[in-house]
């Protein structure tokens, strides 16, 4: 009887403690259930804010420059650019990837990569393109310039859309323009923080110019006269008049464009030396001379600081001529060098009051150029 008891004693025991550590292990299976929902609640969390972040951006519809509407059903992939400074934003948007073809002049722009350049040239904004290239590049985007149907714009809009490939017209008849170009091509590209940062640094220099512009007396403001390089000094001679994005860069950086004075039935007038004398012979400061090629700027500057005809306009006499460079090797040009062109106008006018437009270069360079400039 003591055996049975003994044994019916440790069962009894036995029992107890196998209620005692499966009590403990319910509890810590109910506890180690309790610490990891979180884990399972924080992934739904995190789904649901993915969710509301990659909410799908496209289609989008955008205004171009040109006053169409255009749809963009997804992000471009597959983009012919026709010219070198747009094809700088979307370098600087990060896209360049994206480039299959390219106009005839973008090779030339010093400011892109060559792999941008290397890419196949399919025409040009002036003369059209060639569309059985452009039809076996399969794009799904092109970006051409809008110059109001002037040259091959209109012809290739309405070819692109008979093709059903969406296009966008891009201009820029100020300097406030390239700035919502950024801003386009950004959104159209979802880029827009990228582009938001260039667009940024573009209006903080512009802001900073019409500042310094304001507070320049009257008494101390300039005239000053933007013409392109004549071939012949002797005239004709095209005049950059109202209309002009450059002839506004005159205003921009406070001093007076006297060919704003007069009214032409175009923004370039090509006018007669005697005329510009007889107009502005004893009023202009400072004569400003553009030019797409270094050398025919150089000898057009030289030709007029030393040409007796000349003599006739007080800023030649006081020796106030000065060249800026225009075009992809320049400055003065569509695009984001656009701003660097602006701190030319500025220098050359009003040497003292403005920053150097060689930083301002730098600026641009090193915050958004140097991904993917090499120097050229």
């Amino acid at each position: 009887m003591k055996s049975r008891g003994k044994i019916f004693t440790l069962f009894l025991v036995g029992v107890l403690i196998f209620g005692v550590v499966a009590s403990g292990c319910i509890s810590g299976g109910t506890a180690t259930t309790t610490t990891t929902a979180p884990p399972s609640s924080h992934v739904e969390t995190t789904s649901s804010q993915t969710t509301t972040t990659a909410a799908p951006k496209y289609p989008i519809t955008v205004t171009d420059f040109a006053g169409r509407t255009v749809t963009i059903d997804k992000p471009p992939e597959r983009v012919i650019v026709l010219s070198g400074y747009w094809a700088e934003i979307l370098c600087v948007l990060g896209v360049q990837d994206r480039i299959i073809g390219i106009g005839k002049y973008v090779p030339y722009d010093p400011y892109l990569p060559d792999d941008v350049k290397n890419k196949t040239v399919v025409g040009s904004n002036f003369k059209g393109l060639n569309w059985e290239t452009v039809v076996g590049l399969n794009p799904d985007l092109i970006i051409i310039d809008w110059y109001g149907g002037k040259y091959a714009d209109a012809e290739t809009i309405q070819k692109a859309e008979e093709l059903g490939i969406p296009v966008i017209a891009l201009t820029a008849k100020t300097i406030e323009d390239n700035v919502e170009v950024v801003e386009l091509l950004g959104k159209v590209f979802d880029e827009e923080e990228k582009a938001g940062e260039l667009a940024g640094w573009m209006e903080e220099k512009l802001s900073a110019v019409k500042e310094t512009a304001a507070q320049i007396p009257e008494s101390e403001r300039k005239n000053a006269l933007l013409i392109s390089a004549p071939k012949d000094i002797a005239g004709p001679v095209t005049v950059y008049a109202n209309g002009s994005a450059w002839a506004s860069m005159v205003e921009l950086v406070g001093a007076h464009n006297l060919a704003f004075d007069m009214t032409f039935d175009t923004q370039w007038p090509k006018l007669d030396l005697e005329k510009i004398i007889a107009y502005w012979g004893n009023d202009t400061d400072v004569l400003i001379v553009t030019s797409f090629s270094q050398d025919k700027l150089d000898s057009a500057v030289n030709g007029i600081k030393n040409d007796s005809r000349w003599q006739e306009i007080k800023a030649v006499r006081e020796g106030h001529v000065y060249g800026i460079l225009a075009g992809s090797k320049g400055y003065l040009d569509w695009g984001p060098r656009i701003i660097v062109g602006l701190y030319q106008m500025a220098n050359v006018i009003y040497p003292d009051r403005y920053q150097s437009w060689e930083s301002v270069r730098d600026e641009l360079i090193e915050k958004f150029y140097s991904p993917f400039y090499q120097g050229g």
